[in-house]
């Protein structure tokens, strides 16, 4: 199971180290800004929907995309995605979370990324079986980090 987390678009994938079996978009027309209430509800709508999603999908742990602020990137709304992933673990007490960051796994001068098989799902072409299941740029982030944990937690041997 991999969460790319986010207040405006939540993707989520359900994989394994064989294909991606399905996947689901959590999708708001509105954005939060700076309204404090707002967030605390769309972050609980997402975990009850995220929560409701997994229940039925046997997983042995929920990869999610972590947070890292970056300098000169514009400002905007950078609390939100922090507490949204917050919120998230919270709302996940119990399951085995892995947290990863962007740079990590989506970054093509990162040693192991996924940045391949992002540019080539974007693209059309069918890399990982089920990557037709990643119709939007959330989806195919949930499912590089899903691809990147699978790809180092089996090749350290901790499956």
């Amino acid at each position: 199971m991999a969460v790319d987390p986010g207040t405006s678009n939540t993707g989520i994938v359900y994989m394994n180290e064989r294909r991606i079996i399905c996947a689901k978009t959590m999708h708001y027309k509105s954005t939060v800004k700076a309204d404090q209430y707002a967030l605390r509800e769309r972050a609980e709508n997402i975990a009850r929907q995220l929560t409701a999603w997994v229940a039925d999908k046997p997983h042995e742990i929920i990869v999610m995309e972590g947070f890292l602020g970056y300098s000169g990137k514009g400002g905007g709304y950078v609390f939100q995605t922090p507490y949204l992933c917050g919120y998230l673990h919270a709302a996940l007490r119990g399951e085995s979370i892995a947290i990863q960051t962007s740079r990590q796994v989506l970054n093509p001068k990162s040693r192991g990324n996924m940045a391949d098989l992002r540019t080539l799902m974007e693209r059309g072409a069918k890399p990982y079986p089920g990557c037709e299941h990643c119709t939007n740029d959330h989806l195919r982030a949930a499912a590089c980090h899903g691809a990147y944990y699978l790809a180092h937690h089996l090749r350290s041997g901790h499956a």
